[in-house]
């Protein structure tokens, strides 16, 4: 790969380090409760809607985005991206997949199409909304469903397709890997999970005495686990208080993550591990959360410029944008999906 395709890539990371971390905390703010979501693949749909947009839609998403380049060379990084993931370590199960369905009687642009294929390898399917909007919303959650093996279903509620609706652009990731040293099962035992420094509840630990590249702040520490191939790691952060979650997620920003994912200040230490096996489902509307963040011009019918996916002033905008993620972390590995409609 050359100098400047690294570039593009390592410019998309930061992007989506920035967009992570945003939408993180507009979406865990006055939450008590359990948040899972991908990041990746909101910032997915959402740069395919990019690449359409236009005047005052388009700067919004830039901001949003932290993007500091033009749509095509976002396109091209995600292109890049989406490669290198194609070929990487079999030794894990990935699928990243995409797919535009425009309604059969609106015209969308034949270069926008192009470009959805040529940059996002997505499907591009002509779909009845007119006559058979519900039917639509079917086939679109069951394509959902058949690519991250069951685990994200429904994806667009009932209702969320009407016969005025003109394009959908769906987003599905799945991922299953093994540990590289796996937990055994024998050594599983129930131990106290502290919800405060005052509640507890018992819950299923591993456990696992091994070397783990590892990285002990002030006010954290974290353990970096790596799947078997070890061309994917899950990276477990935790505070050094029992009360600390709060004051570590204020300290985590798009830095803190780039510089987690580059290891640094990590150092090899032998530890006794327990950790909690857990398993997670999360469903979001996005479109409320996107406007907090200054992504509102895309859902108002007087101000959305998505000109560049019809090719003419037709004025189209976003009804709305879902979100599922489902998460299982057990003694041999992790399987995750994700899925994101808009």
């Amino acid at each position: 790969m050359d100098s400047a395709k690294k570039q593009d890539i390592s410019n998309l990371a930061a992007s989506i380090d920035y967009f992570t971390n945003s939408l993180y905390q507009a979406v865990a703010t006055g939450i008590n409760e359990n948040v899972f979501m991908s990041p990746f693949s909101v910032a997915t749909v959402l740069s395919m809607v990019y690449l359409g947009a236009r005047q005052n839609s388009s700067k919004q998403f830039e901001n949003v985005l932290k993007i500091t380049s033009n749509p095509d060379s976002v396109a091209l990084a995600f292109k890049e991206y989406f490669s290198l993931l194609k070929n990487s370590d079999k030794l894990v199960t990935s699928n990243l997949v995409n797919r535009l369905c425009a309604n059969e009687k609106f015209p969308i642009s034949e270069d926008y199409k192009n470009n959805m294929v040529k940059y996002f390898f997505s499907d591009i399917e002509n779909v009845d909304f007119i006559t058979n909007a519900e039917k639509t919303r079917i086939t679109i959650n069951d394509w959902v469903k058949n690519n991250t093996n069951n685990k994200i279903t429904d994806l667009l509620p009932s209702g969320s397709l009407t016969p005025q609706s003109v394009l959908v652009l769906i987003n599905a990731v799945y991922f299953k890997g093994t540990w590289a040293e796996t937990f055994g099962k024998k050594a599983t035992s129930s131990r106290k999970f502290y919800l405060s420094s005052d509640k507890t509840v018992s819950h299923d630990f591993m456990y696992l005495s091994e070397g783990f590249n590892t990285k002990i702040s002030d006010n954290y520490k974290v353990v970096e686990l790596p799947y078997i191939g070890k061309a994917f790691s899950m990276f477990v952060i935790l505070p050094n208080e029992i009360n600390g979650l709060a004051a570590l997620e204020k300290e985590i920003n798009a830095q803190f993550l780039k510089d987690i994912v580059d290891r640094k200040g990590f150092q090899m230490m032998c530890l006794k591990l327990h950790m909690p096996k857990f398993c997670l489902e999360s469903s979001f509307q996005l479109g409320d959360v996107l406007k907090k963040l200054g992504l509102s011009d895309i859902f108002d019918p007087l101000k959305a410029d998505l000109s560049g996916m019809t090719g003419a002033e037709k004025n189209i905008y976003a009804s709305e944008m879902f979100h599922k993620a489902f998460v299982d972390v057990n003694e041999e590995g992790t399987e995750a999906a994700a899925a994101t409609g808009i």
